[in-house]
């Protein structure tokens, strides 16, 4: 839901609030929309489970306190991150459905004192956040909804993964253990039979979930800290480096504003580059990473890493030189873009 619905939504439940009863005209008025968008709007007052009752014969609108949870405290700030956090969430759409979300919004905003949901509401014009780029949300609501349905009762599933990893298929039986969001996306983390062992599956790529009656346990040993390791992100290697690299002046600053790493060490040198030190689990994740930064990153150790990363911008190079249309050292206009 935007912002700007969010706040119109907030006017009418605090219109609603202040008055004991309101005509349709009135409403409409204080909210500054049409009659028709104010029927809408009430209706998804109602799915939020904000009541109201409607007065046929004064034809008047009048607010069921009942159905109100009692106010919390809370701060401006408190409040205004509460809104923000949940647009963000609705705008996004992968990590909570967008209908889910609205209605949370809703929910919470009305327990905002009047004066601090003015305020908060005011500031919220203002103020956006604008999410990263995401898988489509759409492809996985049904298998979300199986996979928490199997959490929750500890059943196994069958299902049918497009594995990119062995390039076919695979008919495995899981156990979940749990769903983690990650990097733009889902996953789940399961025990799997056959392979008497816990993988990690992306969501996206389940084309098929079966819930089975078969009861099974989570393993109490299970620590999802523990299964990732000091992965760089979540694919954890065989093998543990102490890993290197030096940044330029031109993006020393942006690399250390960020925690990307539980291990992360800097320090900044006296010409502005930056030493950036990890302790990872495999290079594979961060040599992707490291080549984002082109030659404004140079890793000195370790040799495996170094090696890797040489390898790889050589074959970009390759394969640069042989597609190349434009001359050396030059960009094509934005006309031939």
């Amino acid at each position: 839901m935007h912002t700007r619905r969010i706040q119109r939504l907030l006017k009418l439940i605090q219109s609603l609030e202040r008055h004991r009863s309101q005509s349709v005209e009135e409403l409409a008025d204080a909210v500054g929309v049409s009659r028709r968008t104010l029927f809408r709007d009430l209706d998804l007052l109602a799915q939020a489970g904000l009541r109201y009752t409607y007065d046929r014969e004064s034809k008047r609108y009048t607010a069921e306190r009942s159905t109100l949870l009692p106010p919390v405290t809370l701060s401006q700030a408190e409040a205004l991150a509460l809104l923000l956090a949940v647009d963000a969430v609705a705008q996004r759409g992968d990590i909570v459905d967008r209908d889910t979300a609205a209605t949370l919004a809703l929910k919470l905003e009305s327990l905002f004192p009047p004066a601090l949901r003015e305020s908060v509401s005011a500031l919220s014009r203002h103020i956006e956040v604008r999410p990263a780029p995401t898988s489509d949300p759409s492809s996985i609501r049904e298998i979300l909804a199986l996979l928490q349905r199997a959490l929750l009762h500890k059943r196994k599933v069958r299902a049918r993964y497009d594995s990119y990893f062995e390039g076919r298929t695979l008919d495995v039986v899981l156990q979940p253990y749990r769903l983690v969001y990650i990097h733009r996306g889902w996953y789940l983390i399961a025990f799997t039979q056959g392979v008497s062992a816990v993988r990690t599956y992306k969501v996206e790529r389940l084309v098929h979930v079966h819930v089975l009656p078969d009861p099974y346990e989570i393993d109490p040993k299970f620590n999802l800290d523990d299964y990732f390791g000091n992965a760089w992100m979540m694919i954890r290697g065989d093998r543990r480096y102490h890993v290197k690299i030096r940044f330029s002046p031109q993006v020393a600053g942006n690399v250390d504003e960020v925690m990307w790493h539980k291990t992360q060490r800097t320090t900044f040198e006296s010409d502005g580059s930056l030493l950036f030190e990890v302790d990872v689990d495999g290079i594979t994740e961060i040599s992707w990473w490291i080549l984002g930064y082109g030659d404004q990153a140079e890793v000195l150790e370790p040799p495996e890493l170094r090696a890797l990363i040489a390898t790889r911008v050589r074959m970009m190079h390759e394969m640069y030189q042989n597609r190349s249309s434009s001359p050396e050292g030059t960009e094509p206009r934005a006309s031939d873009a």
